[in-house]
């Protein structure tokens, strides 16, 4: 019953939001884009005719980070169901791009807005043999209208994080029910097993398979790297610090330590990549506040009026490059770490640069990456910093080449020994399909 006033209050918010929606969408030219009926559930792609009647696997991945674990995971999925399609939804644009870069995909699209109606579209276009779901995004009627129809639902690298699992205690009536319709969970660690127990899922259908973005960083690490230094006009003999996935106010924060830092380090370079495109011209805008020259990725440099002998900052304004640039750094910053705004808090994954052996620097707030980030500090591989001490931290390991390789190979030796987690999931898969 609960679903459907969930599914009332949905449909209530967006006919509320739809003339903004509908004027948003026509402004920015999306209603003449086939994507953007997709989230109504109508998939017009050139792939749709290829997969129907083959009963393929759907993968569902919110974003970047979802998507990339599924690079770990596809190739084995196609290992073991090498006759079985494999399309990937998902919520953004960010991750819809790195989805379409996987060899394995046969085909991508935008998730459905949680109605049932819209839903049951897709399902209609797709008919899967089976749902996965990345992480824990527990959608009512994507999980209810799925398993009406018989198609088993299995969670992998399922995580819940100490503060969603006190909002998710609110309302476990109402959760305990749903979560039973799922066939498996596959989480991350003990403790995440245990909170999705506590909240009701069946204990027997709960497992516990590992991180699989270690395994995605594991073979990260040995992928060939794209790019190269001069690619970005820096030199070997470059000290290049890269911010990466910054928030607002961390670009601020970077920009006034590199002027701080910039005349006892004279060949220090920085590489600015915002977590998202639409913060690009604000984050150039910084950049140029600052008085610095802006070289852009996506090409050009910009003057400023009032400028100096120093380098360009590097804007890193084009998406699915920052893991390879971090190969080229001497020292990351993780982003969304110093809660310097609302929403820039959290941190972001810091699985990236160790797995290029990089000395990784972070705020106070990695919450969102707490089991890694206890790993990490095991290991001493990274350096906590607040706004007082990010200057001398960062003079610390400029100053020490010796430091900076100890804390790389630190966090590089986590992941020693971290593939075949994907090949558990993929059992796991298994084992659903086989249980229909």
């Amino acid at each position: 019953m609960w679903v459907f006033f969930y599914s009332f209050s949905l449909h209530l918010a967006f006919a509320l939001a739809l003339p903004w929606l509908l004027f948003r969408a026509w402004k920015t030219g999306k209603l003449e884009d086939s994507t953007f009926w997709e989230r109504f559930g109508s998939i017009k792609r050139p792939w749709v005719s290829e997969v129907r009647g083959k009963s393929p696997i759907w993968i569902h991945a919110v974003s970047v980070g979802e998507a990339q674990m599924v690079s770990a995971l596809a190739p084995a999925l196609k290992e073991k169901f090498p006759e079985t399609p494999l399309v990937v939804s998902t919520n953004t644009v960010t991750g819809q791009n790195i989805a379409r870069k996987i060899e394995e995909v046969d085909g991508t699209f935008y998730v459905p807005i949680d109605f049932g109606w819209s839903v049951r579209r897709v399902l209609d276009t797709l008919q899967p043999r089976v749902l996965v779901i990345m992480e824990t995004e527990i959608w009512p009627n994507l999980i209810t209208q799925t398993t009406k129809r018989d198609i088993p639902v299995v969670f992998l690298n399922g995580r819940i994080s100490e503060k969603s699992f006190r909002g998710y205690q609110k309302i476990r009536f109402f959760l305990s029910g749903l979560l039973k319709k799922a066939s498996a969970w596959g989480m991350q660690s003990e403790e995440n097993a245990e909170r999705i127990i506590a909240l009701g899922a069946p204990r027997d259908r709960v497992r516990v398979l590992g991180n699989l973005k270690f395994e995605s960083a594991a073979r990260l690490s040995k992928a060939e790297i794209p790019l190269s230094r001069t690619d970005f006009g820096l030199s070997e003999e470059d000290l290049v610090l890269v911010g990466g996935s910054t928030f607002p106010g961390e670009e601020e924060l970077l920009l006034e330590a590199y002027d701080e830092l910039l005349p006892e380090f004279p060949n220090l370079r920085l590489v600015l990549a915002p977590r998202h495109p639409e913060r690009f011209e604000e984050a150039k805008q910084a950049i140029l506040h600052s008085a610095h020259k802006v070289s852009l990725r996506s090409g050009g440099t910009i003057e400023h009026a009032a400028q100096d002998e120093a380098p360009p900052i590097i804007l890193l304004d084009v998406m699915g490059e920052l893991r390879f640039v971090y190969a080229l750094s001497d020292l990351v910053f993780i982003g969304k770490s110093m809660g310097l705004s609302e929403k820039g808090v959290g941190g972001q994954n810091p699985l990236e640069p160790a797995a290029f052996a990089k000395p990784i620097l972070h705020g106070p707030h990695m919450q969102n990456f707490r089991e890694i980030m206890t790993q990490l500090n095991e290991a001493k591989a990274t350096t906590e910093v607040t706004e007082e001490t990010l200057v001398d931290k960062f003079r610390e390991l400029l100053q020490d080449s010796s430091l900076r390789e100890a804390k790389g190979k630190a966090g590089y030796s986590i992941l020693e020994g971290a593939e075949g987690v994907s090949e558990r999931c993929v059992g796991v898969v298994g084992e659903a399909i086989q249980s229909v």
